[in-house]
């Protein structure tokens, strides 16, 4: 009963998380139409050496985190907003390499602290329509095909980000092919 009731749950989120990405992006697009004969972009030049910044970098401050990147944040409670902002910067790629109704097959990579988990975290995904395999005693791979819509690949990521850090797992990554 509770694996249904979080499965049900990770839908429905799932479904808003879209609907919420698709209206940012519709917003943000139609917001850079209007800018872009405007903006004036100012590059800096610092001694600084590659490796000096990286270690100056500082995670942004919650009053400089995006009101889109809040809204999807609050969708997903276990992602951190670094990670949301990262893959939402990326959605314009994914939907210039992928347009519309293109058939992809999306792996996610997940590491948990137990196989007991791990088969868990198995479980709730083969029931999402993934196929899963196992590449370690606590690892596993899952993969699904699915045709792409705008913010489609953006939202698989979250959901599926989402739920690995709901079981205390590390998500390592995903590939589209």
């Amino acid at each position: 009963m509770l694996r249904k009731t979080i499965i049900a749950s990770l839908v429905t989120a799932g479904a808003v998380a879209t609907a919420i990405v698709v209206r940012s992006l519709l917003n943000d697009t139609l917001k850079q139409a209007e800018e872009e004969d405007e903006e004036i972009n100012f590059i800096s030049i610092s001694e600084e050496t590659p490796d000096d910044s990286e270690d100056e970098e500082e995670l942004p401050k919650a009053e400089e985190v995006a009101p889109e990147i809040k809204e999807i944040a609050a969708l997903y409670p276990y992602l951190k907003p670094e990670f949301i902002s990262e893959q939402f910067g990326r959605n314009d790629v994914f939907n210039r390499e992928y347009p519309e109704d293109t058939l992809i097959t999306i792996s996610h990579k997940a590491k948990f602290a137990a196989e007991d988990v791990m088969k868990e975290f198995g479980g709730i995904a083969e029931e999402n329509g993934y196929s899963c395999e196992v590449i370690g005693a606590a690892e596993c791979i899952i993969t699904k095909k699915m045709f792409t819509e705008s913010g489609s690949i953006l939202s698989d990521i979250y959901n599926v980000a989402n739920q690995v850090a709901c079981l205390n797992g590390t998500y390592e990554g995903y590939r589209i092919d």
